[in-house]
């Protein structure tokens, strides 16, 4: 077959373009659809590499065009962190490391960092920081929501070093400087004891590994137990399946705890799975929460009320309904992304709302700053949740 050479030249031009388009779109983390935006990123990249008047470092340079995707987003909860960030980060998810205790968030609505809670015997609690408290400065240095991740590592440091953060307070709106000194954080999830009238009482300070079983080792020891207080106050949540597996202790195997919903509509149920030999504890429960109660305090929670397996004590939790995937990237960072929105059995989304207690007790800000030093005869939810279990 006799073919002319120009055709074959014209031919071979069409598969290098289509190729080439190809391979930009595979590439282009845009997408197919928008290669301009690819385009704009490489331009710019190389025209700051050729004409800056330093050295580039690609490295960060990446890094940084990487967490400003994730900032795109407009979610405080999808964030990319590497180096000392990154390091710090898994520090607080294991509950070991020197700092003023407190777990915070971007106020997107604000632009400012907010306190979700203060750790349970942590320098921040001492002095009574508290829940919707915002950062507005640390030394004297202001620092916006959107810095939430230099502002956490700047709160880090050598422990018996001192820091100041200017707070706004959530309960009367004024500005005050207060004064803290670094001290090592070393998270004690759980904790309990039995009180008069055969009721247990466990504190869940954050859902981190092995939780659930701290939790069922617990309840083993309180022989005869007649009634349970779970107090989930001040706890921002943690591991998702260890709410679960928690939640799971009080609840019928194949009972659904959470299911979620991602952008697609796709739902993931999470069971109760106890395997064969686990037992079910089922005593009269009463939860206690407060703002600070977050996430998969939030899943517990509502899973309990739910199934009419706990009276809910305290004041409407913080509100967050989102889930969030963890994965590493590469030697040194850490990419957050909210994957999917979490919803009761009963098929309520509270992100953003809460759940509401049944029965609703306040209690002012100075004793919910100081929980874990708080005696119980001082704490009124606690003596609520006492009272309740003993009518």
């Amino acid at each position: 077959m006799y073919i002319k050479k120009s055709r074959l030249i014209t031919g071979s031009i069409v598969i290098v373009l289509v190729t080439a388009i190809l391979t930009a779109g595979l590439l282009n983390p845009f997408g197919f659809t928008h290669l301009t935006q690819f385009i704009k990123v490489g331009v710019v990249s190389k025209v700051i590499d050729n004409m800056y008047y330093e050295d580039v470092d690609k490295d960060e340079a990446a890094n940084m065009a990487i967490a400003g995707i994730a900032a795109s987003t407009g979610d405080p909860y999808t964030r990319y962190l590497w180096g000392d960030t990154a390091k710090q980060y898994m520090e607080e998810v294991e509950g070991n490391y020197c700092g003023v205790g407190l777990y915070i968030e971007n106020d997107t609505k604000e632009n400012l960092i907010s306190v979700v809670s203060a750790i349970a015997g942590s320098p921040s609690e001492a002095a009574g920081i508290t829940t919707n408290d915002k950062i507005v400065a640390i030394d004297g240095q202001n620092y916006t929501g959107e810095q939430l991740s230099e502002a956490a590592s700047y709160m880090r440091g050598e422990e018996g070093t001192d820091v100041t953060l200017t707070i706004r307070a959530a309960a009367d709106g004024q500005t005050k400087d207060v004064k803290l000194t670094r001290g090592r954080i070393e998270l004690e999830s759980v904790s309990g004891e039995m009180l008069d009238n055969n009721i247990g009482y466990i504190s869940i300070t954050q859902f981190t590994e092995n939780v659930s079983q701290k939790v069922e080792q617990k309840c083993r020891e309180f022989k005869d137990m007649k009634g349970l207080i779970i107090d989930l106050r001040n706890n921002p949540g943690g591991i998702l399946d260890e709410g679960v597996n928690t939640a799971g202790l009080f609840l019928n195997n194949g009972d659904v705890v959470t299911y979620t919903l991602n952008k697609r509509g796709k739902r993931e149920d999470y069971k109760v799975d106890k395997g064969e030999t686990g037992r079910t504890y089922d005593v009269p429960i009463v939860i206690l929460i407060n703002g600070g109660s977050a996430s998969a305090s939030e899943v517990m929670t509502g899973a309990l009320s739910s199934y009419k397996k706990a009276t809910i004590i305290g004041e409407k939790s913080y509100g967050k309904g989102i889930v969030q995937s963890v994965m590493g990237m590469g030697n040194d960072g850490i990419l957050s992304v909210t994957v999917a929105r979490y919803y009761t059995p009963d098929g309520e989304c509270i992100h953003g709302t809460g759940i509401e207690p049944d029965i609703k007790v306040e209690m002012d800000a100075e004793k919910t700053a100081r929980l874990s030093a708080l005696d119980k005869s001082q704490d009124d939810q606690l003596k609520a949740a006492i009272d309740y279990l003993n009518k």
